[in-house]
């Protein structure tokens, strides 16, 4: 039955009570008609009534009147409301080069065609192809401008700076670079290597951009990286367009047959390679011919007979089970472990540290061994749940594993809660740190167990949990066990000896270590590179090379330890290619970047260990997860090729043959297994207007799923980057240009307005790269490392507090000297903490080159820290970037729910799974963490699903009031916010109300609806306060997203000010605390510093422990405080006159100069080149400046001028005098301004001098830069420029290029 109903003869209290009980029994109650013909019906909830939760917000009385006095100074105007409403039209966009005509069938033909094979040729092992076409131009008198792309920055550098080492010139003549915010070009370039980003880039500004190119080189292509593949789709449709330009993709393992199809029987010219023969040895090669053995592989051998009689017994068990299996569900579904009563809380000292080393099985005493068995035997054979508190009494107690093996069958006490259906204690035993993935005697896991014997709700939970902790996929013992017939009998127990002693997840260093030292030792010379998973490997090698092993640390002055790695800075990879003295041996630690990018010629020795760390990202969970992965056969011969360049070498390869036959032909492309949010970005710059997103990656040559891509764009339509017709929003266009994934662009973009920038800039680089946090093997080492993890919390309920206070603390550590024992105490990973330190540095400086953070004034980095100091206004900006990840508390049932999965848990690494950290787990962990919670809203990182259950990581708490404010669209329809019922009529809740009792006071409280899920029931008044808060806020970001460089208004600043108060009075009422010190960064190093690799880590502590920065920063101000003492003012500096002789103005200007260098000092460089127009009133000082080398400006652009020198790698300045209709010419700026005046000019009022170089005195028509316009001047034409105006970096880019056609 579906339905009940009830006589009309009910009175009204017994409809009442009617009306309650089903509330409360989960049921819904209707009353219909009046009088005597009033009906009740009651019935079940369908779904979307069952999944919609009741949300509920409230503002406290300060709250209330904070709001009030901020709507009632400025209320929200008509036009902000305009622009804060959907859009109903869509946009009409043209293209530059539209004719308004529309394609004929035999243009859409040719369009569709295959590039001509002769405008693509396909190279195979060759990097002088650049060169080679270079000189041929150069014989032949054809013009030649060529662009070669690399996948990596680094690469980019080094192959430039070699090409023109080769040719004898300096980098920046006719071989330049162009990397993101660095750039090594002049007008004389003809060569210009580059990243595919910055290629892509070029692009974005119009087909027109490559107009002057006629090569371009794609190197490196068999990497199959994500831009690589997105440039071909461009380049593909472009060389059609092109028929000049000449398209050469370049490897030396490339997918030959892959690229011909795609760009149609294209030539394909094969160059050989590597001229001297390198000698490979594989894994079972390693292990005969260096004998090499560990403990376990001891172990092993001597409990080879003691397994199989374990697999025996194991077997009776699981036959005698299966015999009285009843169908029935086990009885402890109802049990709990009565222990939970008895709990020991963890102290918060150091207690817990002492129990970390679990006792060994031969250490233990026998009654110990006996009572562990017979706890395991009874809850497997004799489904005992009350064996469980005699078991966790053991582990706490006596300090044994909780992967304890039973003597006789090998089983854990997870695998028989499994395979019995104990579900409470299985919970249990996987937040002490069980392991889900060990194997019993008979190679069974514990989910294999519930599966054997049909415990689904185990299943669900097991899965869920491997899921979780990213379970992986590198199981050699499996292989070598169904491939037994293609190896000798030696090399199989070998193999099979080391597979059972080793996780194959990992890294072996030791056998690394091992066969560096056999190297060492048979060999006197020959540099040895060894090929690392990723840079916590690389680190962790390095540490023990130079501390830790006696083979290596005693003879230290016989080798030299280098590392490359993609964030590592260029003057430390020059270091690698340089050559070391007699007698010492180079040892180099690289990921996949010396594979083909970066080329050590005196390499004899390679190292493989044949993993690589990469991204994989699943569309269906929005989860990106960093996996090790076995390399591809491609990659082992490329690593193989890196050996043997100077003199035969030899390739030891950490796999087996049979590891290596199975192994993947090429990579799978990025493209395919990438979250494609940032690409659909660069897709609306680079395609066609008309041309949708998923059309265009149609086009790649191994495209993405569309479903992939579709679920891409619905969410950048859902954090406002696009609109419902795929354009570009400005906040898209915004996003596009920063170098993390849009959702933490808007959260950092939101932090600057907010003024939170530092602690945001922190934790949205962390979730970009990964957790900091390493994951023991050892289960009390676990324990202990998610205790570190809580204690970083300082109780205020978030995981992101963690990271960011680690994060702090290690910074503090580091400029202490003593990073490496802080990571090894709290579990960190040294090396993602200085990747972090590197990614920090780049996003700021990209929000630096956009103008969201100024150099000096409103809105420079002081301004945009302001509130850094307060959690609550940090945690806002997280909610903007976080949505829609938000979860619902249901307090009713202490269960969490998500807008679309009814059932989530705590992810076992989040700090909110456990809210008081007990050394043994409750047994309904998961509901006493929801019961805990101080509000009933959560932020969150990542939900990884399995089945029927959902897990979140990495979550916060936060107010109902943050989420109504900054969640979702700025733009509401006006439906958003409903007035109470009461109010649009009285028959509406007498006619069709559910209850006359509880909709009489739901039907008074009015609605606001953020989206589909978020509906939020409150008082009026409150809902109208609160509604105006977000519209101000919505208007004050899409003001500052308009306009980022435009100071803040008054306007602007209250609202800023009364949003933070309100934020800290409700995260107050709530009972949540206001840590101290989140928003100041320790000193004497900035977190702004570049990441520091050395070879030496001695040195490197030295060199982070020095005082150096801070007396080189007093001596400045104490410098300009005497300078100024000096002139005879204390209190500031000098205003200029207009006086020709004023000797204040110079004065003046170099205080300032010495303000920028002490700024200079603290903070990164910056190698940006910056574009200024100078106007001048004649030609008499163009001539003037042309023959002196000077210039002089007026004084209001003088400290302009002078900080772009100071800041910039190059100033180029382009002249233009006025009623020419000419540019003059162009000079790069020489110096800074000087206190010198010139009295030659033909013009009044102009300050000190300046030098200049001129590069092009040849005069250029406005005629020619018609189409370049200036983004930083209103889109208007470079000629209308005021003086000193400055160009947009590319727009003066492809200005100075037009001097080369003249």
């Amino acid at each position: 039955m579906t339905q009940l109903d009830f006589p009309s003869s009910l009175t009204n209290s017994e409809r009442a009570f009617i009306h309650r009980l089903t509330q409360s029994l989960g049921y819904v109650s209707k009353s219909r008609g009046k009088g005597s013909g009033r009906y009740l019906t009651v019935r079940k909830k369908d779904g979307t009534e069952a999944s919609r939760s009741i949300m509920t917000c409230n503002l406290s009385h300060n709250s209330k009147h904070m709001v009030q006095s901020l709507l009632q100074r400025f209320p929200i105007t008509n036009k902000e409301r305009s622009e804060l409403q959907p859009r109903t039209e869509r946009a009409v966009f043209t293209s530059p080069d539209a004719s308004g005509e529309s394609p004929t069938a035999e243009d859409t033909q040719t369009q569709r065609a295959s590039p001509q094979p002769a405008n693509v040729i396909l190279c195979v092992n060759e990097s002088l192809i650049p060169q080679f076409l270079l000189d041929d131009c150069c014989r032949s008198g054809i013009p030649c401008r060529i662009f070669c792309t690399q996948p990596r920055r680094l690469a980019t550098i080094a192959v430039a700076e070699r090409v023109a080492a080769e040719r004898g010139e300096k980098i920046g003549q006719t071989i330049g670079y162009q990397i993101r915010l660095e750039s090594r070009v002049s007008p004389k370039t003809l060569l210009t290597f580059c990243t595919s980003g910055v290629l892509l880039r070029t692009l974005m500004s119009g087909d027109e951009a490559l107009s002057t190119v006629t090569h371009v080189i794609v190197d490196e292509v068999h990497e199959r990286d994500g831009l690589t593949d997105f440039l071909l789709t461009k380049m593909k449709e472009l060389v059609q367009k092109t028929p000049s330009l000449k398209l050469i993709l370049s490897s030396a393992t490339l997918d030959v047959n892959l690229f011909v199809r795609y760009f149609g029987a294209c030539p394909v010219i094969h160059i050989k390679g590597c001229p001297y023969e390198v000698k490979q040895l594989f894994l079972e090669d390693i292990l005969r011919t260096t004998g090499y053995t560990n403990k376990d592989m001891m172990k092993y051998k001597k409990e080879a007979q003691k397994e199989e009689r374990q697999q025996t017994s194991l077997t009776e068990w699981c036959d005698a089970r299966l015999d009285v299996l009843q169908p029935e569900a086990p009885r402890e579904k109802t049990h709990t472990c009565v222990l939970q009563e008895n709990d020991l809380l963890d102290d918060g000292g150091d207690s817990v540290f002492s129990q970390m080393s679990e006792k060994d099985v031969a250490t233990l005493e026998p009654w110990l061994l006996r009572e562990m068995d017979a706890c395991i035997s009874n809850i497997f054979l004799n489904q005992d749940a009350d064996a469980f508190v005699q078991l966790f009494n053991l582990i706490l107690n006596e300090n044994i594993s909780v992967d304890y093996r039973h003597s006789e069958t090998s089983a854990t006490p997870l695998m028989v809660s499994s395979g019995r259906g104990f579900l409470s204690q299985m919970e249990q035993l996987l937040s002490m740190g069980a392991n889900a993935n060990a194997k019993a005697s008979n190679s069974w896991t514990a989910l294999d167990w519930a599966k054997h014997f049909n415990q689904t709700e185990a299943v669900d939970l097991l899965e869920s949990h491997i899921w979780c902790v990213e379970a992986g996929q590198l199981d050699e013992s499996s292989l070598v066990q169904t491939a037994a017939s293609e190896l000798n009998p030696e090399d199989q127990e070998l193999l099979k000896a080391y597979h059972h002693s080793f996780d194959d997840e990992k890294v072996d260093l030791d056998l690394i270590l091992h066969l560096l030292s056999n190297i060492c030792q048979s060999s006197d010379e020959g540099a040895v590179l060894i090929f690392l998973p990723g840079y916590d490997e690389i680190v962790s090698l390095r540490d023990r090379i130079l501390f830790d092993d006696k083979r290596f640390t005693d003879h230290q002055q016989r080798f030299q330890v280098f590392i490359l790695h993609s964030s590592m800075q260029t003057s430390d990879q020059k270091k690698v290619l340089k050559n070391t003295p007699k007698g010492v041996r180079k040892i180099i630690l690289s990921t996949n970047i010396a594979e083909t990018s970066i080329t050590v010629n005196d390499v004899v020795f390679v190292i493989d260990s044949g993993k690589v760390k990469e991204k994989a990202y699943d569309a269906l969970s929005n989860v990106t997860m960093l996996k090790m992965v076995w390399i591809s056969k491609a990659s082992a011969l490329q690593r193989k090729g890196r050996a043997g360049r100077c003199r035969p070498g030899v390739c030891f390869h950490l796999f087996s043959r049979l590891r290596f036959n199975n192994m993947l032909e090429h990579q799978i492309p990025q493209l395919l297994r990438m979250p494609l949010q940032e690409l659909c970005l660069h897709t609306k710059l680079l395609a066609p207007v008309t041309c949708p997103i998923a059309e265009f990656l149609s086009k790649a040559p191994e495209p993405p799923h569309l479903n992939t891509v579709k679920h891409a764009v619905q969410m950048l339509k859902t954090i406002d980057a696009m609109d419902p017709w795929e354009n570009l929003t400005e906040l898209g266009y915004h996003l596009a240009d920063l170098p993390v994934e849009p959702h933490l662009g808007k959260m950092v973009l939101c932090a600057v307005v907010l003024k939170c920038l530092d602690p945001i800039l922190t934790i949205a680089c962390t979730l970009a790269h990964r957790d900091p946090f390493v994951l023991p093997a050892q289960a009390a080492q676990k324990r202990a490392a998610m205790l570190c993890r809580k204690r970083f919390t300082a109780n205020t309920f978030s995981d992101h507090m963690a990271l960011l206070r680690a994060f702090q603390a290690w910074q503090k550590a580091r400029s202490d000297g003593w990073e490496r024992a802080f990571c090894e105490k709290n579990f960190l990973s040294q090396a993602t903490m200085e990747i972090i330190v590197g990614m920090r540095t780049q996003l700021l400086g990209q929000l630096r080159a956009t103008g969201f953070v100024r150099a000096r004034g409103g809105g420079d980095i002081r301004d945009v820290n302001q509130n850094s100091e307060n959690w609550a206004v940090v945690k806002a900006a997280l909610v903007a970037g976080m949505h829609p990840n938000l979860i619902h508390v249901e307090r009713d049932s202490l269960s969490l729910m998500g807008s679309r999965e009814k059932k989530v848990r705590f992810h076992p690494t989040s700090v909110l799974s456990q809210p008081q950290y007990k050394k043994i787990p409750p047994a309904n962990g998961q509901a006493a963490a929801v019961e805990s919670l101080p509000t009933d809203w959560l932020i969150y990182d990542e939900m990884t699903r399995a089945h029927r259950i959902a897990s979140v990581r990495c979550c916060s708490v936060v107010t109902p009031l943050t989420v109504a404010i900054f969640a979702g669209s700025a733009k509401l329809p006006s439906s958003a916010l409903q007035e109470p019922a009461v109010h649009r009529g009285a028959d509406a809740v007498n006619d069709s109300s559910d209850s006359e009792v509880e909709d009489r006071s739901s039907a008074r409280l009015a609605h606001i609806s953020i989206d589909d899920w978020l509906h939020f029931k409150l008082h009026r008044e409150t809902a109208e306060l609160m509604f105006g808060l977000r519209q101000r806020w919505q208007s004050l970001f899409l003001r500052r997203i308009r306009s980022p460089s435009k100071s803040c208004s008054q306007l602007d600043e209250a609202t800023i000010r009364s949003l933070v108060s309100v934020l800290l009075a409700e995260e107050q009422s709530a009972g949540l605390q206001q840590p101290t010190g989140i928003g100041q960064r320790p000193r004497p190093m900035t977190s702004d510093d570049p990441p520091q690799t050395p070879a030496s880590r001695s040195a490197a502590e030295q060199e982070r422990s020095s005082p150096d920065r801070p007396r080189l920063a007093s001596q400045l101000k104490n410098h300009r405080a005497l300078h100024c003492k000096h002139l005879g003012d204390e209190s500031g500096p000098v205003k200029s006159t207009d006086g020709p002789s004023s000797p204040t103005s110079g004065t003046w200007l170099l205080t300032d100069v010495w303000l920028l260098l002490m700024q200079r000092c603290s903070s990164p460089l910056r190698s940006s080149v910056r574009y200024f127009i100078m106007k001048s009133s004649n030609m008499r000082n163009i001539d003037l400046s042309q023959q002196r080398g000077i210039w002089s400006t007026t004084p209001n652009n003088e400290l302009k001028l002078t900080r772009a020198f100071v800041e910039s790698s190059a100033v180029f300045l382009i002249f233009s005098v006025q009623g020419s209709g000419h540019f003059q010419g162009y000079a790069r700026m020489a110096s800074a301004v000087s206190g010198e005046r010139c009295l030659d000019w033909g013009s009044t009022g102009l300050g000190g001098v300046f030098g200049v170089e001129w590069i092009r005195k040849e005069g250029l028509p406005f005629q020619l830069t018609q189409q370049l316009l200036n983004p930083w001047n209103d889109n208007k034409r470079v000629q209308i420029s005021r003086d000193a105006q400055e160009l947009e970096p590319q727009t003066g880019s492809q200005l100075l290029q037009l001097w080369e056609r003249i």
